[in-house]
């Protein structure tokens, strides 16, 4: 023989097998080929899933508190945010909604909200349009007035809404039509 028709065979000292080395099968090595592949597959689609949802739950930054926001047919903003035991208002024809206790741990504000109609179309006021959000929900207001309104072009609209809000510095805002968003400040948190 010749070196070159030498093949190279490793073989245990002690009993003349195989060395394990040599007889691992192809199956193995794609088997674990197979699971590393699988693993991988599912941590990437893991991830995809969690860049979706973290881009799809991002929160549309809000107008800042007594700027103007674009709402269909005009412009609206928030002139004052007024926690009701600060200045003794009491709204006309309040209803059940506004002579029930307090939850505990919060206050009621009474927002100013001021729209203007400079479109030709004028503007359409509805209360149920807007809500507050940053309390971990949606809330609705307990007493608004007016409920609807109105306004001509050059005209505008002032409105009253009344929310429980929590006691803490959270950072709500004022939803409104067609992703309109108002910033309320925390200039109204009270300490108690």
């Amino acid at each position: 023989m010749t070196p070159a028709n030498v093949t190279l065979r490793l073989v245990r000292p002690d009993d003349g097998e195989p060395h394990p080395t040599t007889s691992r099968s192809t199956s193995t090595r794609s088997r674990r080929h197979r699971k590393i592949v699988i693993g991988l597959a599912i941590l990437w689609l893991a991830m995809a899933v969690l860049a979706c949802v973290l881009l799809l739950t991002a929160t549309k930054p809000s107008t800042p508190f007594g700027d103007t926001a674009v709402v269909p047919g005009g412009l609206a903003r928030v002139s004052a945010v007024i926690p009701l035991e600060s200045d003794g208002w009491v709204a006309p024809n309040a209803g059940t909604l506004l002579t029930s206790p307090l939850q505990p741990g919060s206050h009621r504000v009474r927002i100013l909200l001021e729209l203007s109609a400079p479109d030709a179309a004028g503007l359409v006021f509805h209360a149920a349009d807007y809500s507050l959000s940053g309390l971990g929900s949606r809330s609705t207001a307990l007493w608004v007035d007016p409920a609807e309104q109105t306004a001509a072009a050059g005209a505008s609209v002032v409105a009253t809404l009344v929310f429980e809000i929590p006691n803490q510095a959270t950072a709500l805002v004022l939803d409104g039509p067609h992703g309109a968003r108002l910033s309320l400040g925390t200039a109204h948190h009270t300490s108690s």
